[in-house]
């Protein structure tokens, strides 16, 4: 490849991160020398961490301490995103000799929606919903604190971009849910989940065909999600529906603060 199209490759990958962030709503955060540095409490990880997006000009040493001082300030672990866009590219070799650990290694998947996509199958119904009252209805299933879920609904009430839920119901009690938010014309799709007692009767499958034509029918031409390399059933649906790597990244933090 190229050096004018490994860089373009790695501006489209650095751009689907930047939506994907969008979509995740990472309102609190501080830019630091081209580093975002997130500190949204929860267990999203992405959200509360140093993302090294742009160029630096500070001293990595020093930044790297500045932002583990400012972690511990607020008594959160210090961890490090590592993508094939971060800058400055020695980062993640330089963490890994001071003994920072990897972990969690997670690929982002697409998938362009200009086919047709599988529907449903005829024994599930899918339910698409506004999100604030997705929240509500899906917290069951994604083991959200009675504490969180007031906020989370508020959240997805100020959220300025489009964006819908997707629900399965047996019996009144949720089962299956996931989510998705748009921005131009990139769908991403997150929180698809089944609870651990009705996996492996399609109802993942489910969801994700709601919420790529729900994706579509609002103008959406690609759609993207992440997913943990270790989750091979996850991958497995997701390859039926056409998604492809586009790239891979890393957390590293130090022992006792990976999580």
């Amino acid at each position: 490849m190229s050096a004018r199209r490994a860089d373009a490759a790695l501006a489209a990958a650095r751009r689907l991160d930047e939506l994907a962030l969008n979509a995740s709503a990472a309102f609190q955060s501080l830019v630091y020398d081209g580093w975002l540095l997130g500190y949204r409490r929860g267990p999203t990880k992405r959200l509360r961490c140093v993302n090294p997006f742009y160029r630096s000009t500070l001293p990595l040493a020093q930044k790297i301490e500045r932002c583990v001082q400012f972690y511990a300030s607020i008594g959160l672990p210090a961890i490090f995103r590592l993508l094939p866009f971060s800058l400055p590219p020695r980062l993640d070799g330089l963490l890994e000799r001071k003994g920072w650990g990897r972990f969690d290694p997670t690929r982002v998947l697409r998938t362009e929606l200009d086919g047709s996509i599988a529907p449903p199958l005829p024994a599930v119904r899918v339910v698409v919903m506004p999100l604030p009252e997705w929240e509500l209805k899906a917290a069951p299933v994604l083991d959200v604190p009675p504490e969180i879920v007031a906020q989370d609904v508020e959240r997805a009430r100020r959220y300025p971009l489009p964006q819908a839920g997707a629900i399965v119901e047996l019996d009144g009690q949720v089962v299956a849910c996931g989510l998705v938010k748009l921005e131009g014309d990139h769908a991403g799709l997150f929180a698809v989940s089944t609870a651990e007692e009705f996996r492996g009767r399609g109802l993942g499958r489910a969801i994700v065909a709601a919420l790529l034509a729900e994706a579509k029918s609002r103008g959406a031409r690609t759609a993207y999600l992440q997913v943990t390399t270790a989750n091979a059933a996850a991958i497995a649906l997701y390859r039926s529906f056409g998604f492809v790597p586009a790239y891979e990244y890393w957390y590293r933090a130090r022992e006792g603060e990976q999580h």
